[in-house]
C-alpha cells in the first residue's frame, strides 16, 4: 500500500524524490522520509502530510546524489516518528524503504536481537536493514539476496548503503516496483507516475526479480539464482500534464468531469480486444470476473449484463475470496477487474486460477502493471491517470468495457442489441448532460446530507449501484452509508429507518424495477424516513429527486455513477473531509 522512490545520478536527490513522493501519496501518507547519501547517511523523516514534513524538516534540501523515499500506510505499528521509513541498521551505514509485510517478521526480529540488534520501531520492515547488516561483508547486492532469502510475505524494497554510495539495490515480490530509464540517472519507484515527469521509459520488475541500478546502468537478476534477465523497456504513453488538477479544486473533480472523455475512449479501445474477451468468456464453461471494492462493483454490474443480453452466467466474485468459494480447473476463465493493476487479492485470485489450470484475462488501467503481464488476455481500459484515492472514471470506463464485451456476446448468439450498442454510443453526450446537474446535486448534498447514517438502496442491475453509492459516502466524508437490494429493505433493515437515517433509492425510468423501488420508497416514507431519489426520466415525488435524462435500464448504472460521485465529493466538502486523500485509504491495495 505504501509508495517507495529511489533516485541515483547527479542531481539533488532530495528535491527528485520529495517531488516523487507527492505523487505517490494517494498510496499512504501516514508518514513520510527520505534517506540520502552525502559522505554518511542523512535521514529525515516525520508523521504527517509530505507537504507538512516539508514544512517542518525541509525533506526535499537533503543533500546527496543518491537517495530513496517513502510514504506511509501503516500496517505493523503505530503512526510515530519511529515508525516511518526508511529504517536502518545499527551501524546507520544502510537504508531501507519497503512496502509490503513481512509475515515472519517476529521470528526474525528474536534471532537478530539475540544477536545483538537494537532495534528503534515497532514495524515489520526494520528486520531488513538488520538482516542486511548480519551478511554484509563485500557485496551489498549479495547481502540483500541472502537477507531476503529469509523473509516471508511481500515486499517492494529499495536500499543504499554508504559502503556503496552510488547504488540502489531494489527487489520484489507480490509488491509494484518499476524502474526507470534516464540519461545518465535512474529512477526507481512503486508507480510510473512518480518519475514520469523526468522519463517515460520504464522497466517493471517482475515477482522474484531484483534489480541493481547506478547512474548509468543497471541490470535485472533473478532473486534465487542471482542470473540476469534481459527485459524490454517499455515506452509510457501518458504525459505528465495527465496529472494536473487543470483549475479544479481537487483531483476527484476534475476525475468526475473527465468522465465523457474517458467513456469515449473505452468506446474506442480495440473491437478485436473486446471480441478476443467474448470468445474467452463464451468458450468457458466456468467464468468468474474478480475485483475488490469499485472494481468489485463493477464485475457485478456485468454479472447483470451477461445475464439479461447474452445469457451466459458469469459469476461476480470477491477476489479475496476467490480461493475460498471458487472452483477453477482448466474450464474456467477467471477475469480480474484492477485499475492498477497491482491490487494484491486480485493478483492473488489469478495466481490462483493459474495454479489450477484456468484461463486468465485482465481489465486495467496501468500499462506494464503487474495484472498486464501475467495473465493470457488483457484488456486495456484507457482511462488515463486516476490520482484521488476515490475511484470514479476508472469505474465508468470498466462499465463501458464489460458492456462492450456482453454486447459482442449477445450478437454471438444471436441476439439483437441494435438498440443498446446505438445508445451506448450516445453516452460520453449523455454523461455530459449528468454533469451538466452538477449545481442541483451540490444544493442536494448541502441540504438533505445532514445525518450519520444512510441506506443506498437499488432494484436489479442497479443493486450494485447502491454499493458503489453508499461506498463512495463513505470513503471521503466517513458517514455510515450502507447499500443494499431493496428487495432486502423489509427483511430487517427497514427496523432502522428514523430521522437519524437517510435513504438514497436509484429509480430507472421504466420496467417492474421501477414499480417495486417506487412501493420500498413507500415503505420508507410511511415510517417518517427521509428518501434522496437519483431517478432516469420522470422525476419522484420524495424529500428530494435529481433526475437524469431518460435512458434504458441496462445503461442506467453508468448514468447515475457522476450523480452519486458528485453527491459524496459535495458532502465531503461540507464536511471539510480530505477529498482526494480520505484518511486510512490508499489508492492501490498492494497487501493482503
Amino acid at each position: 500500500m505504501c509508495g517507495i522512490v529511489g533516485y541515483v545520478g547527479n542531481r539533488n536527490a532530495g528535491e527528485v524524490i520529495f517531488q516523487g513522493l507527492k505523487r505517490l501519496e494517494y498510496r499512504g501518507y501516514d508518514s513520510c522520509g527520505i534517506a540520502s547519501i552525502d559522505r554518511e547517511l542523512k535521514v529525515k523523516k516525520d508523521v504527517g502530510m509530505i507537504d507538512e514534513i516539508e514544512a517542518k524538516h525541509g525533506l526535499s534540501g537533503i543533500r546527496g546524489s543518491v537517495g530513496i523515499g517513502h510514504t506511509r500506510w501503516a500496517t505493523h505499528g503505530g503512526v510515530t516518528k519511529a515508525n516511518a521509513h526508511p529504517h536502518l541498521d545499527c551501524s546507520r551505514e544502510i537504508a531501507v524503504v519497503h512496502n509490503g509485510i513481512i509475515s515472519n517478521h517476529e521470528e526474525l526480529r528474536a534471532k537478530l536481537e539475540a544477536r545483538g540488534h537494537v532495534f528503534a520501531s515497532e514495524t515489520d520492515t526494520e528486520v531488513v536493514p538488520h538482516l542486511i547488516e548480519e551478511y554484509y561483508t563485500s557485496s551489498l547486492e549479495e547481502a540483500v539476496r541472502s537477507a531476503l532469502a529469509e523473509i516471508e510475505g511481500t515486499y517492494a524494497l529499495l536500499v543504499i548503503s554508504t559502503r556503496e554510495p552510488e547504488k540502489i539495490v531494489a527487489a520484489r515480490r507480490e509488491s509494484p516496483l518499476v524502474l526507470g530509464v534516464g540519461e545518465g540517472e535512474m529512477f526507481v519507484a512503486s508507480d510510473i507516475f512518480s518519475f514520469l515527469k523526468h522519463t517515460r521509459r520504464a522497466l517493471p520488475l517482475d515477482d522474484g526479480e531484483y534489480a541493481v541500478i547506478t547512474p548509468r546502468s543497471y541490470v535485472v537478476k533473478d532473486l534465487a539464482t542471482g542470473k540476469e534477465k534481459h527485459k524490454e523497456v517499455i515506452s509510457v504513453e501518458w504525459s505528465d500534464e495527465e496529472a494536473r488538477k487543470d483549475g479544479y479544486p481537487h483531483f476527484m473533480l476534475k476525475e468526475i468531469h473527465e468522465q465523457p472523455h474517458t467513456v469515449a475512449s473505452a468506446l474506442n479501445i480495440y473491437h478485436e480486444d473486446v471480441a478476443k474477451l467474448a470468445e474467452m468468456i463464451a468458450s468457458a464453461e466456468r467464468v468468474y470476473i474478480t475485483g475488490a471494492g469499485t472494481s468489485l462493483h463493477a464485475a457485478m454490474v456485468a454479472e447483470y449484463w451477461f445475464a439479461s443480453l447474452a445469457e451466459k452466467v458469469v459469476i461476480a466474485i470477491d477476489s479475496s475470496e476467490l480461493k475460498n468459494k471458487g472452483v477453477v480447473d482448466e474450464n474456467t476463465l477467471v477475469v480480474g477487474i484492477t485499475q492498477s493493476g497491482e491490487t494484491y487479492d486480485t493478483l492473488a485470485a489469478l495466481r490462483y486460477a493459474k495454479q489450477h489450470h484456468g484461463s486468465t484475462a485482465a481489465i486495467v488501467n496501468v500499462i506494464g502493471s503487474t495484472a498486464t503481464r501475467m495473465v493470457d488476455h488483457v484488456l486495456m481500459q484507457g482511462s488515463g491517470i486516476e490520482i484521488a484515492v476515490c475511484a470514479t472514471k476508472t469505474y465508468t470506463s470498466q462499465l463501458t468495457l464489460l458492456l462492450r464485451v456482453a454486447l459482442e456476446l449477445a450478437e454471438r448468439r444471436g441476439r439483437d442489441v441494435s438498440r443498446l450498442k446505438g445508445e451506448l454510443r450516445s453516452l460520453p453526450e449523455k454523461l455530459s448532460g449528468v454533469l451538466a446537474l452538477e449545481p442541483e446535486i451540490k444544493r442536494v448534498a448541502e441540504e438533505h446530507f445532514d445525518v450519520k447514517n444512510y441506506l443506498f438502496i437499488g432494484k436489479g442491475i442497479n443493486h450494485p449501484t447502491a454499493l458503489e453509492g453508499a461506498l463512495k459516502l463513505k470513503e471521503i466524508s466517513y458517514l455510515h452509508a450502507e447499500g443494499m437490494s431493496s428487495g432486502l429493505l423489509k427483511h430487517g433493515t427497514i427496523s432502522l429507518i428514523d430521522k437519524d437515517m437517510h435513504t438514497v433509492a436509484f429509480v430507472p425510468a421504466h420496467g417492474e424495477n421501477r414499480k417495486r423501488i417506487m412501493s420500498n420508497i413507500q415503505e420508507v416514507k410511511a415510517r417518517e424516513g427521509k428518501v434522496i431519489a437519483i431517478a432516469s426520466g420522470e422525476s419522484v415525488a420524495c424529500d428530494a429527486c435529481i433526475t437524469i435524462e431518460e435512458c434504458s435500464e441496462e445503461l442506467s448504472p453508468i448514468l447515475f455513477a457522476p450523480v452519486f460521485q458528485l453527491l459524496a465529493y459535495y458532502v465531503a466538502l461540507k464536511l471539510g473531509r480530505n477529498v482526494d486523500k480520505p484518511r486510512a485509504l490508499a489508492k492501490s491495495v498492494t497487501v493482503e
